[in-house]
């Protein structure tokens, strides 16, 4: 069984699938969940950015869901950071110098 589920975060896509598996414990035959998921660009909806299966086992198909959607975002949320670009090192450090002027 796989559970795909399809949502978009800050002009991404994100698709999210659980499937459930058996798997032997103490208790006999259980049911965990492993989760995947892949993000696709907004301006390039065939094109994987990335696609990630995961590689725990939780308790629920909520719980994998979840955590698999939250890794996504935290994937987008770096991709977007790095666009945004850093002042160059020197920059921070003459501004540093500067503050450290005033104060005496």
């Amino acid at each position: 069984m796989s559970l795909p589920i399809d949502a978009s975060y800050r002009g991404y896509s994100i698709n999210v699938q659980v499937t459930s598996a058996r798997t032997l414990s103490f208790h006999g035959v259980g049911r965990r969940y492993t989760a995947s998921w892949i993000v696709t660009g907004p301006g390039y909806p065939g094109k994987r950015i990335a696609s990630v299966p995961e590689r725990l086992e939780f308790m629920s198909e909520h719980e994998a869901f979840r955590y698999a959607e939250n890794r996504a975002h935290t994937f987008i949320d770096c991709v977007l950071s790095g666009q945004q670009g850093m002042p160059p090192a020197a920059d921070v450090a003459h501004g540093r110098e500067r503050s450290l002027d005033r104060r005496g």
